[in-house]
C-alpha cells in the first residue's frame, strides 16, 4: 500500500511539473513581467499574449500557442532565443529588442520553443545555442559577441520619460520613477512609443481610465 501511494505521489508531482509550462503559456491579457518576454498572437503586439520571466524556457510551446506567435515584446534586460522546432532545435534567432512583426525575420507563426535570458550590456557574452547572433545585429559569428550600445544618452532618455509620463499619465514623473524608467530606456533602447505602451500597463493608468469612465 505504501509503495503504491509513493508511486502515485511521484506520478502526480510529475504531472504538475509538466503541466506548469502549459499553464504559463495560456493566451490572455495578464500582467507583463518586469524582466522577461511576452509573445503576441498578432503583429504590432496585438491580440492575446502570454509572458515568461527572464531565466525561463519552454522546450515545447503548448499546443494551443504553438506556431501562433506574430510579435514579441521584451521587458527589462531580457533577451529571448526562439526556435522553429521543439526541444530548442531547428533555425533560431536571438532577439535583443522587441519585434513588432516576425514576418520580417521569417519567424511569423513558426516558434515552437524558446529560452529567456538576461542581457549584460557593454560586456561580452556567449551566444546561446546554435551560435546565432542577435536579430538585427551586424556582429560576426563567433563564441562571443559584443552586446549593443544604447541609442540614448541619459539626458535624452530622461526627456523620453518625461514626455511619456505627460502623454500617458498626465503628470511629471516622480524622482524614483524618472530614474528607474530612464535606465529602462537606456538599457533596452526603448522609443517613446515603447515606454508609453509600458506605462499603459500600470495600475495608475488603469485607475485613471476607470475613474474617467465612472464620471
Amino acid at each position: 500500500m505504501w509503495r503504491s501511494m509513493t508511486v502515485a505521489s511521484v506520478l502526480g508531482a510529475a504531472f504538475f511539473i509538466n503541466a506548469a509550462p502549459a499553464q504559463a503559456q495560456r493566451w490572455g491579457r495578464g500582467a507583463t513581467p518586469r524582466s522577461g518576454v511576452c509573445f503576441y498572437q498578432d503583429i504590432n503586439y496585438g491580440g492575446h499574449y502570454f509572458c515568461d520571466d527572464a531565466g525561463a524556457s519552454a522546450a515545447r510551446v503548448s499546443s494551443g500557442n504553438n506556431d501562433e506567435i506574430s510579435s514579441i515584446r521584451l521587458f527589462g534586460n531580457a533577451v529571448a532565443t526562439v526556435y522553429r522546432d521543439p526541444d530548442f532545435r531547428g533555425s533560431s534567432r536571438v532577439i535583443e529588442s522587441s519585434v513588432s512583426d516576425l514576418r520580417a525575420m521569417g519567424f511569423n507563426d513558426r516558434i515552437s520553443s524558446y529560452e529567456v535570458g538576461a542581457a549584460r550590456y557593454n560586456t561580452s557574452r556567449a551566444v546561446p545555442r546554435g551560435s546565432n547572433v542577435p536579430y538585427g545585429s551586424n556582429v560576426p559569428y563567433g563564441p562571443a559577441v559584443q552586446s549593443r550600445q544604447s541609442l540614448w544618452n541619459y539626458r535624452d532618455a530622461e526627456q523620453i520619460v518625461r514626455q511619456s509620463y505627460r502623454s500617458v499619465l498626465g503628470r511629471d514623473p516622480e524622482p524614483a520613477g524618472l530614474r528607474s524608467w530612464t535606465q529602462e530606456v537606456i538599457n533596452n533602447n526603448w522609443t517613446q512609443r515603447d515606454l508609453e505602451w509600458a506605462l499603459r500597463q500600470s495600475d495608475e493608468y488603469r485607475q485613471l481610465h476607470s475613474t474617467a469612465r465612472r464620471r
